[in-house]
């Protein structure tokens, strides 16, 4: 922020002349000018989740108790809106000085140079980059330039309903059990089960957050172009997944495609009627505060395929390029990056600072929710290529959805592999 100087009148006694006047009168005038430079900066700072907003109101506002000289100005939009209305604004050059970015429209915004570069800024300040979910802060780095602060992080766990499990007579899960075993459970539930309860649920309809993508990082998959290597989504590991989940939906271990579309996977989970469940950590505080199943439900780590793994989806904290309020708003990216802070975004979200993700576990009761800290030990980050991340991600649900609807799933990925790695490469 500019500083204006203030020049000092020396007047001698007595000695009042037209012009001494004159000045005298516009001394007023001066010091509302003054005055008006000193005026705070106002950030433009825009979000998109209203469950979060009173987080992020306190989090201003104690930042703006210590820093009197910066006033921050909450932009929220649903997120239906949110990129549609940002998209417009980064076009015409008025951007919020800070906003919300995700893993799937990162590269877009790089690419384009909308982005802040902040290495030189990390360098001079406290912030330990050390401290952050390191699958996410790798995500937001685009030709050796960290391009956006990891705010939040969600992953991936799976939710057990102790008492379907005593009525099949059924061992729980533990945070070591493999893929072979899971379905050996399932099997069991099925067998033992008297209602119309599902042995597994899992969402199969969406970007596979919280479902398929987990399994095929568990084989050994990238999903991505990585190395100068073409995308494996269609090659023999992730072939072996798909079927996978086709052979348990056409042996009643998972609901089908066609039940899965009707009713979400945790509503099935809530109302007693599934044993166990793949979902994401913002379930977690939902199924842990519902008197209807927290007496008697508990989370363990996803069972292992041939490696440990997961997906991790982070949102980051981006410094818009055309900001005229850098210096300002590095400072209140910093803020909010730092533990105190990420303490009061545990009430709502896995912080993305390690310390600060304890809390969040800390805050959930009834149920240990810890196994999705756990699992941030080995998670890697939701899946980006190309410039254009949901397009070939909206070309791939349409391909899986005929697989899981009953289509030869080699076939059906032979068919739509080669236009999807075109988008990618894009």
């Amino acid at each position: 922020m500019s500083r204006t100087k203030c020049t000092a009148f020396l007047f001698k006694p007595a000695l009042f002349s037209r012009s001494m006047i004159t000045s005298a009168i516009l001394l007023p005038a001066l010091f509302s000018l003054s005055a008006q430079a000193a005026d705070p900066v106002t950030l433009r700072y825009a979000v998109w989740d209203k469950n979060q907003l009173a987080a992020e109101q306190q989090i201003a506002k104690n930042f703006e108790k210590e820093n009197p000289d910066i006033k921050i100005d909450i932009e929220l939009t649903p997120a239906a809106q949110y990129f549609v209305k940002l998209d417009a604004a980064a076009a015409g050059g008025v951007a919020p000085d800070i906003f919300w970015i995700n893993m799937p429209y990162f590269i877009q915004y790089a690419k384009n140079g909308l982005l802040e570069p902040l290495n030189s800024d990390i360098e001079k300040s406290k912030l330990d980059m050390n401290n952050i979910v390191a699958s996410s802060v790798k995500a937001y780095q685009y030709k050796g330039q960290q391009l956006a602060i990891p705010r939040d992080v969600d992953s991936i766990a799976v939710w057990y309903n102790k008492k379907l499990f005593d009525e099949a007579k059924v061992s729980y899960p533990t945070n070591d059990w493999t893929w072979d075993q899971l379905k050996a459970k399932a099997t069991q539930l099925k067998a033992g089960l008297k209602g119309d309860e599902f042995p597994l649920v899992m969402d199969l309809s969406n970007d596979g957050q919280d479902s398929y993508l987990n399994l095929l990082y568990q084989s050994g998959n990238n999903v991505v172009p990585t190395d100068g290597k073409p995308t494996d989504i269609a090659n023999d590991k992730s072939i072996w997944v798909y079927q996978q989940l086709q052979e348990m939906m056409k042996t009643g271990l998972l609901p089908t495609a066609q039940q899965m579309s009707e009713v979400k996977t945790e509503n099935i989970f809530q109302s007693n009627r599934a044993a166990m469940a793949y979902a994401g950590s913002w379930l977690a505080a939902p199924f842990a505060s519902n008197p209807l199943i927290n007496d008697h439900i508990g989370v363990v780590i996803m069972p292992k395929i041939d490696r440990q793994s997961g997906v991790a989806h982070s949102l980051g904290f981006a410094l818009s390029a055309k900001s005229t309020h850098k210096a300002e708003a590095w400072r209140y990216i910093q803020f909010m990056s730092s533990e105190p802070s990420q303490e009061i975004l545990a009430k709502a979200v896995i912080p993305a600072n390690k310390t600060a993700a304890k809390a969040w576990a800390a805050n959930i009761k009834n149920v240990d929710v810890t196994p999705y800290i756990e699992t941030l030990n080995f998670t890697k980050a939701y899946p980006t290529a190309g410039t254009n991340t949901p397009k070939w991600q909206n070309m791939w649900i349409a391909s899986l959805k005929r697989i899981f609807m009953g289509a030869d799933a080699k076939q059906e990925m032979d068919k739509s592999v080669k236009k999807i790695s075109r988008v990618m490469e894009e």
